[in-house]
């Protein structure tokens, strides 16, 4: 068949309401990127594709006076209204927050799978009989038009492919979908995504070596960063980086936008993401846990000191708060009260670890209706006897009853969240059961994630399969976005210091900010200079080459 209507879709639907929304958050349409709306940034640059000929965006009612004077250029709008829960788009969007690769997140997610519901593009496809469809992210304002061409150019080549997709970095590529595929997904209620990850049941080669997939530059397939104007850090970051191109970035393509934004070191006002200890208690003993092998005693942080710290961190519009550390923050007391205040201050990205156990099934159902993203549970075991050897507990049935109270008490509520991850932390006591392990849980649940333990640099026993670290040491990747703050209120350079070895500033003595660039700033300088070595646990680390 051949691609003479290509319709490219930008679907608005995981996105907040408008300004007149009164929610405070802002979308596509009403956030600006160099002085311009982040969607007539996407619009410009997709326009420039010589493949595409029509552009659609699904919006909600809510979002329409924003997007219509925008779109008006030539762009079709379909409008929905009332704006109305959609489990399956709400899920992906909270997935894909605690993700930044293109592809690998939960729920078998991709970039491209943000805001997409089957029915409506189909609708999309239809009504413009269109031939194949690009799907691409709202946000994705530096989104480049020849990757777009690459991949009808590849869908030609391969008629009998039905989704083609570009490798590249969140915000610089896209996927297309033949029509057979969006119907068939469409009937499904799912996304195209799951079509690119290994699924148990289903015989596939690797997408990556597939005809399915575009070639794109290196340095453009294997960058960490992200190239999404979706938070005020993307664009603070990528302004800074193409100051330079003025006049020149609508038409820079995404190898030299690559090139500019690596170029920039910048400090960012806030970290990205933060694990908060609440308390160093825990049921469970596994082997691999940092308080078999160490006295950690450290009294709970007072609600007060919690809050003070959100009110802060709530300057970052695009924040990871997780909710771990030595202890299960599900037997700190103040937990839910935790939860409600990150959330009341637009906290939306929302994470807590937790063994399950110690907890009542009230408790559980509460976890279960609270406002956040993920609930991560540490599950080491596909058998009792091995939890019990892995964990120290013979409680391994009452940790599954409360994962399906926790599922029950989800789908009462007609909602796909909290997502809940079962946890496999890989050692060689438990590694005979790991792939019947991922195989059971992403059949059972749709998420698994297998971890390794850490030693905490030198300070507890090694109880990893092997050592996964790099022959070569470079600068600790997490110190660039991630901090840790410990119940007792220090702030540590990461969370392998579970004693408190290298102090970085206390809360509510330092503000949040002047930690983050100064304290952390030097330790950052210290590792770009190669003298982690010098450094109480950096020098003995194991974990530095982790995202």
């Amino acid at each position: 068949m051949r691609l003479q209507n290509v319709t490219a879709i930008l679907s608005m639907l995981h996105e907040p309401p408008g300004a007149g929304g009164g929610t405070g958050a802002r979308n596509s349409a009403t956030r600006r990127f160099r002085g311009e709306p982040v969607l007539a940034w996407t619009l410009s640059r997709v326009a420039r594709a010589a493949h595409v000929t029509d552009i659609a965006v699904i919006c909600w009612e809510d979002q329409l006076a924003d997007v219509a004077p925008i779109a008006e250029a030539g762009a079709h709008v379909l409008v929905k209204d009332p704006r109305v829960p959609m489990p399956e788009v709400e899920a992906v969007a909270a997935a894909r927050r605690w993700a930044d690769g293109w592809r690998g997140g939960l729920l078998s997610t991709c970039d491209f799978d943000l805001g997409f519901h089957g029915p409506w593009h189909w609708e999309v496809a239809a009504e413009l009989d269109s031939d194949a469809v690009l799907l691409i992210d709202p946000s994705a304002g530096l989104v480049d038009p020849a990757l777009l061409d690459k991949l009808v150019e590849q869908a030609k080549r391969h008629e009998q492919v039905e989704i083609c997709f570009c490798p590249a970095a969140c915000g610089l590529g896209a996927a297309l979908l033949r029509p057979a595929l969006l119907s068939r997904l469409s009937a499904a209620r799912a996304h195209p995504g799951r079509l690119l990850h290994y699924l148990p049941d289903q015989l596939s080669r690797e997408p990556l070596a597939g005809d399915g997939c575009v070639p794109v530059a290196t340095t453009v397939a294997r960058t960490t960063g992200r190239f999404t104007l979706d938070s005020d850090r993307q664009i603070e970051r990528i302004e800074r980086a193409t100051v330079s191109l003025n006049g020149e970035l609508i038409t820079s393509d995404a190898e030299a936008i690559v090139h500019r934004v690596h170029a920039e070191h910048g400090t960012d006002a806030l970290p990205r993401e933060v694990v908060l200890e609440l308390n160093t208690t825990r049921q469970a003993r596994p082997i691999y846990w940092a308080g078999r092998h160490l006295e950690i005693s450290r009294a709970p942080m007072p609600l007060d000191r919690v809050v003070a710290l959100l009110d802060e961190l709530s300057g970052a519009d695009d924040l990871r708060l997780t909710l771990a550390g030595v202890g299960d923050p599900l037997l700190s007391p103040d937990v839910f009260s935790v939860i409600e205040a990150a959330a009341s201050r637009g906290i939306r990205s929302i994470h807590v670890e937790t063994d399950l156990s110690g907890v009542n099934g009230e408790q559980v159902k509460r976890l279960a209706r609270a406002p956040i993203d993920v609930v991560s549970v540490h599950l080491p075991a596909l058998t009792a006897g091995m939890y019990e050897a892995v964990m120290g507990l013979k409680v391994y049935p009452l940790v599954l009853d409360n994962v399906r109270t926790f599922v029950s008490e989800r789908q009462a509520l007609g909602r796909r969240l909290p997502l809940i991850v079962p946890v496999f932390t890989k050692c060689s006591r438990n590694l005979i059961e790991m792939e019947a392990w991922y195989d059971t849980w992403l059949r059972a649940l749709g998420c698994a994630v297998i971890a390794g333990p850490t030693d905490c640099a030198g300070q507890v026993p090694d109880a990893a399969v092997a050592d996964m670290s790099p022959p070569k040491r470079t600068p600790c990747a997490r110190i660039e976005s991630r901090m840790t703050v410990l119940c007792d209120g220090r702030v540590v350079s990461c969370e392998q210091d579970v004693l408190g070895a290298q102090v970085m500033g206390e809360v509510g003595k330092q503000p949040v900010r002047e930690i983050w660039q100064q304290s952390f700033g030097k330790l950052r300088a210290s590792h770009r200079e190669g003298r982690w070595s010098q450094l109480t646990l950096c020098g003995q680390c194991r974990e530095w080459h982790r995202p």
